[in-house]
């Protein structure tokens, strides 16, 4: 992430929200959560949600393995 892309305390999301739109298709739960979330999320809550989306794409891939 550039220095531009965020401020003290506060988290980008725009990149993730390229990737995927990019990567993920239009069904997924994971891209429509991210879809949801705002622009700029402060980091401290990043690390939760974080860990929310690695969870559910995990299950999205072995889903995809089915």
């Amino acid at each position: 992430m550039e220095l531009s892309d965020h401020t003290e305390g506060v988290v980008t999301l725009v990149e993730l929200k390229k990737l995927a739109r990019a990567k993920l298709p239009a069904s997924s739960a994971l891209r429509q959560l991210i879809f949801s979330e705002p622009d700029y999320v402060p980091a401290d809550e990043i690390v939760v949600k974080v860990k929310m989306y690695s969870r559910l794409l995990y299950r999205e891939i072995a889903a995809a393995r089915d």
